[in-house]
């Protein structure tokens, strides 16, 4: 599945903060998007989840009618996606709330749970996880809704080194069960290797979209010259 993206802006009084972007996303492949502060990342992600306005064009799969029929959208703190008081229960939330009958709701959310390594803890309460594992819940109780394409923003942010592993490992068989993985990210080293593409966003414009190798050398080349004449 193929999602498009044509000539796609984004302004706040009077302020742009995406500019003309045109790029593509494909099912079974992970991209990073990767940036400065301010850069325009996680607006790129909000558009394609549906959650804010832009101008220009999203160039649907055929029979999707809105773009957020085929996202879901992680936010960097786990816990504002934490609802119920139990991992099961918080994975059946979003289930129950578009009427899916009993027995689909237990298949979606027993699948995603051993996917993401959560089946043990069903009954654990969410908040006493590891950060790791909140993330990972976080990501499962948006798979569960069967979206094409996870966007993932900053995700490993708040994690510590083991945190962040186990979500590398998450993404990781997300592509392998088939699925699109956006990522907008500062860790450069952590998902670049994993990653099939960067797309590299300065100032709400794609400056790189390409190999992740060469969009992170880029970035790092550009961090550096600012840092160098800032020293001077």
């Amino acid at each position: 599945m193929v999602l498009k993206l044509k000539n796609i802006s984004v302004s706040y009084a009077n302020k742009h903060i995406l500019k003309n972007i045109s790029t593509s996303f494909e099912t079974g492949e992970i991209v990073m998007v990767i940036g400065a502060n301010g850069s325009g990342k996680s607006t790129l992600l909000k558009v394609l989840a549906g959650l804010i306005d832009y101008a220009g064009e999203i160039i649907l799969p055929e029979g999707i009618n809105d773009v957020s029929e085929i996202t879901g959208y992680v936010f960097q703190n786990p816990e504002t996606q934490i609802i119920g008081s139990t991992v099961w229960e918080d994975v059946i939330f979003g289930l129950e709330n578009i009427g899916l009958d009993k027995r689909e709701m237990e298949i979606r959310a027993n699948y995603v749970l051993n996917l993401l390594e959560l089946a043990e803890l069903k009954d654990a309460d969410p908040y006493y996880l590891s950060g790791g594992q909140k993330q990972r819940l976080a990501i499962a109780s948006i798979l569960a809704l069967q979206p094409e394409f996870l966007l993932l923003d900053e995700v490993t942010a708040m994690l510590d080194k083991n945190g962040k592993r186990e979500v590398v490992d998450a993404v990781v068989k997300l592509k392998e069960a088939g699925k699109g993985i956006i990522i907008a990210t500062h860790e450069l080293n952590l998902f670049s290797p994993y990653s099939d593409r960067c797309i590299y966003i300065d100032n709400g414009a794609v400056v790189f979209d390409g190999n992740p190798s060469d969009g992170v050398k880029l970035y790092r080349e550009k961090v550096h010259r600012e840092f160098t004449s800032k020293a001077v």
